[in-house]
């Protein structure tokens, strides 16, 4: 597995992780074997970061349990989010959170979607300062609008922030991602296969056969064509996905492997799914 550093230190991470799936949430009719396995197949094939659930239902995330019975805390980068609004309660989520996933220090902690920033960001720099988090940040998804992102990353200089960037949502490229780079912020890339849906980009491909070009770049399958695209940016330390499945771990996972394509052929991949 292809690995990048976190920028300004030695830590360096798998280039591919998991997001949170809905079997890290509740437990699915198929009982605690299916998440184990999603879990352990990322581990098996070289990778090491879990973006874990966030806290947005009464009960808590079943992973804390399961990665216990595990034994794969102190093995793997798990990251957290504040998602409430208030400060108290801000910090009641984070020690909630803490305690499912039993991993002290946490590695990461990121205010979601930029949440009531004047209340939460300094309490992730409390945090930090007292040693409970290694890195903090900010997630921002599912907009265009990156100029609060943006003026943040440059007055804050956060540990990482946590973006959309796909062929079709490009727009984090264009001045978020080479503010990161040139700023030292580490980038955790997110929604690989959405379009305007969950998803869309494997119905946007049913169907079609993958282009014999991608061979170039030991792409084996759409689900990969489109994170190698995402990783060839420089910018990004590392993508993240959710599935259920623990053949799509498989096939998402081995995006990290092998070569990825240079500039003139992102181009060739764009311009070749847009007109799909």
């Amino acid at each position: 597995m292809r690995t990048r550093r976190i920028p300004g230190t030695d830590e360096a991470l798998p280039v591919v992780g998991l997001g949170a799936p809905l079997p890290f949430v509740e437990l699915p009719p198929e009982g605690r074997d299916l998440p184990k396995a999603l879990i352990q197949t990322m581990v098996d094939m070289g990778g090491r970061l879990i973006d874990t659930p966030a806290f947005f239902r009464p009960d808590v995330p079943v992973i804390g349990e399961l990665l216990t019975e595990m034994g794969l805390q102190q093995e793997l980068f798990l990251t957290g989010k504040i998602t409430v609004n208030g400060k108290e309660e801000g910090i009641a989520h984070l020690e909630k959170t803490v305690a499912n996933l039993n991993k002290r220090p946490m590695d990461l902690l990121m205010v979601h979607n930029m949440r009531e920033m004047d209340l939460h960001w300094p309490t992730l720099k409390e945090w930090q300062a007292a040693g409970r988090v290694r890195y903090i940040g900010v997630s921002l998804a599912r907009t265009t609008d990156y100029s609060q992102l943006e003026g943040f990353m440059k007055a804050e200089r956060p540990d990482f922030i946590m973006v959309r960037y796909s062929i079709h949502h490009p727009h984090s490229g264009e001045r978020i991602l080479p503010l990161a780079e040139d700023s030292g912020i580490a980038v955790i890339g997110v929604e690989a296969f959405k379009t305007n849906d969950d998803g869309g980009f494997f119905g946007l491909v049913a169907g079609k056969q993958l282009p014999q070009w991608a061979a170039e770049f030991d792409c084996e399958s759409w689900a990969q064509f489109s994170l190698k695209y995402m990783l060839s940016n420089p910018a990004l330390t590392c993508v993240v996905t959710e599935t259920s499945k623990v053949k799509h771990v498989v096939d998402n996972m081995r995006a990290g492997y092998g070569r990825l394509p240079d500039m003139a052929t992102r181009q060739r991949m764009r311009e070749h799914v847009l007109s799909l």
